[in-house]
């Protein structure tokens, strides 16, 4: 489903149906209606953490100098389920964020910030928060884009390799859509867990001509294998869909075959662990993460042989770092990158190396999460995952 985004971001699970359920405002109030692949309705639905931030109303980057013409039509959307909408002021039913009003007139320009999609214009600009250029779209349509899914051999076979092709689809028109904006230097960001947590993959498909995207991977080991798209469609809004896949004679059972999380104890105040040369070391702002409340995941990274801070961190994919969050029972996805932004077109090979990176993030629920933080140095990817608690607020 959808996030907004500094929103990174729930529901249900079912491996054996694939499919959306599509929020969308009726009178003045959000409603659920089904959508062609149904699938039990989110409980918090999926964010992307980036959203998560903007609890006010929408920046507006408009010329002052423009003269002001007839106001249009206001929709109010939550600012962490964009799928959450209604022609009236309110909260959102998923998680009581405070709607926020978006004007999107019909046949209106419509700019939007990829990082940011509270910041939005009607005329081009850059973004006042990160001053990356707006993204020209027509006003969004807020409904759950379909994605359909064909694998090859299907069903898919543990340790042998795999094709993925990924069709999406417009929600009202039923057109594939074959325009997608960038975010973070790729089209489609695909992330692959297995049901146990203990396989993680963040790949990205390649666009074919006919707007669809494939790729080849494998999945290590038998068992069942969760699917995240995240992807921005021309037209739409920040997308992350939900998908299951199990491989070939399989016979064990889904309860059992859940992640069970235990928190990692932390060293003094921070929780610290050592993955290829590089020691991680991790702290929260505040202290300690709560569920329902805006956190910090505050990184130091220090070279394991010098014990000096690293001098050799460049960015990846358009940022310093990018960091998935899943729950226990992984329906609540956030996806998140890290407050510094790096400027758009800047020669990111003469940027300084940093040993300190910020992530700002949201853990919707009381319960355990898995954190995937993942950083280049040289030429080297590094995933490193660390797994909290985050208490009910008191």
């Amino acid at each position: 489903m959808t996030n907004n985004r500094r929103s990174f971001l729930a529901g249900g699970l079912a491996f054996a149906a694939v499919g959306l359920f599509v929020l969308a405002a009726s009178g003045g109030s959000p409603t659920v209606r089904e959508g062609a692949n149904p699938r039990p309705p989110s409980r918090s639905g999926y964010r992307h953490a980036q959203y998560t931030q903007s609890q006010t109303d929408l920046a507006l980057a408009q010329d002052p100098s423009k003269p002001e013409t007839a106001p249009e039509p206001v929709i109010y959307v939550c600012p962490m389920h964009p799928d959450v909408n209604s022609k009236l002021p309110g909260q959102c039913h998923k998680c009581n964020m405070k709607l926020v009003a978006s004007r999107a007139g019909a046949g209106a320009d419509f700019h939007m910030c990829p990082m940011h999609p509270d910041v939005v214009s009607n005329q081009p600009g850059t973004c006042p928060k990160c001053n990356m250029k707006l993204v020209k779209t027509e006003p969004p349509e807020t409904s759950d884009f379909i994605v359909r899914i064909k694998t090859n051999p299907a069903p898919p076979k543990a340790g042998q390799k795999l094709k993925l092709q990924f069709s999406i689809f417009h929600p009202v028109t039923g057109k594939q859509i074959k325009d997608f904006n960038i975010l973070h230097d790729m089209p489609f960001h695909l992330f692959v867990v297995s049901q146990d947590f203990e396989v993680f993959q963040h790949i990205h498909p390649d666009k074919q001509p006919d707007g669809s995207f494939t790729i080849e991977t494998d999945l290590p080991k038998a068992g069942y294998y969760k699917i995240f798209c995240d992807f921005f469609p021309a037209g739409g809004m920040p997308q992350v869909t939900h998908h299951n896949l199990v491989t070939a004679a399989y016979n064990g059972d889904l309860m059992s075959s859940q992640a069970k999380l235990t928190p990692d104890k932390p060293l003094n105040t921070k929780l610290v662990k050592t993955v290829e040369g590089t020691r991680f070391e991790l702290k929260f702002e505040p202290g300690e993460p709560f569920a329902g409340k805006p956190a910090e995941l505050h990184y130091h990274l220090v070279d394991e042989k010098t014990g000096e801070p690293v001098k050799d961190l460049k960015p990846y994919l358009g940022a310093w770092g990018h960091t998935l969050i899943l729950s226990e029972d992984a329906t609540d996805y956030l996806h998140s990158h890290p407050t510094e932004m790096i400027p758009e077109g800047v020669d990111r090979s003469k940027l300084e190396s940093k040993s300190d990176v910020v992530f700002d993030t949201f853990f919707p629920r009381p319960g355990h999460y898995r954190i995937w933080s993942q950083f280049q140095r040289g030429d080297k990817i590094i995933t490193v995952p660390f797994t909290v608690y985050a208490p009910r607020l008191k």
